[in-house]
């Protein structure tokens, strides 16, 4: 329906073709998930490249090592890969490899060795991290920049609430010997999503009518823009619940007021 980051989408396939590390960053609920798992399934259908997704996220405790957070990355993205990547461009098995502060790069690096084409990393969750993990991811990927595209990701995306600046900040309050060759050197670009202004959510909404024709009128734009106060995502779940549910795809018919309270009712 309504895509919030189709403005970045040039911008970002520009830094992935020229092999750059980027940093995407919003609030809750503007969709960035499930602009990742789109922008993974457009890049795999292109075919110039093998893309996925990994969420970070089930190391985001304090308590966890780096050895054992490594091996939590290693099983998530051989689990996601095995449901949406063909068996040609599977990672190894994570049973072939023993938990070490090095096992993320390592495992990159194999994966990376064995593909036929370039591989495009979209690491959500990255803010979930703590300390000592985080400062260890980001150094893993550091290291192996320099080797891409063949021996490591041609292009990674960090995901989260927060630009890597702040893990910048952050990082060094803890350990200060992070050093200047961190993986903040290697960052090309970064995308932050903020709540849309009234304006902004009309021109989403006027992209759905570029598209198909069919108008969101001046009542339907109220009601919506007040239930959703600007919020990326919710936006688009209610624009999403009126043309798809309400309306069947059908651009021929007209979308009211009512609907909207229809949508946010669920």
């Amino acid at each position: 329906m309504v895509n919030p980051f189709r403005t970045y989408l040039e911008d970002i396939m520009r830094l992935i073709e020229a092999k750059q590390y980027f940093v995407i960053h919003a609030p809750r609920q503007t969709g960035k998930t499930t602009f990742l798992h789109s922008l993974a399934h457009r890049l795999n259908q292109e075919g110039t490249y093998v893309a996925t997704v990994c969420s970070l996220e089930s190391a985001g405790y304090p308590s966890i090592s780096v050895e054992d957070a490594n091996m939590v990355f290693v099983k998530s993205m051989h689990r996601i890969a095995s449901v949406f990547l063909e068996a040609a461009y599977m990672p190894p098995l994570p049973s072939g490899y023993t938990a070490s502060p090095s096992l993320l790069g390592d495992y990159l690096t194999d994966w990376c060795k064995a593909l036929p084409k370039p591989l495009v990393l979209l690491l959500d969750e990255v803010d979930a991290l703590y300390d000592d993990v985080l400062i260890s991811t980001l150094r893993q990927l550091r290291d192996g920049f320099q080797t891409r595209p063949r021996h490591f990701p041609q292009s990674v995306a960090l995901v989260g609430l927060r630009d890597i600046r702040e893990y910048r900040l952050r990082a060094r309050a803890d350990n200060p010997s992070i050093g200047a060759g961190s993986p903040f050197n290697v960052k090309a670009e970064s995308f932050f999503l903020p709540v849309f202004t009234r304006e902004e959510v009309r021109a989403l909404l006027d992209q759905h009518t570029q598209d198909t024709g069919q108008v969101f009128s001046a009542a339907v734009f109220e009601r919506l823009y007040a239930y959703s106060s600007g919020q990326p995502w919710l936006t688009n779940a209610l624009a999403n619940e009126i043309v798809a549910r309400i309306l069947k795809n059908d651009y021929t018919r007209a979308s009211t007021a009512e609907m909207v309270d229809i949508a946010r009712s669920g």
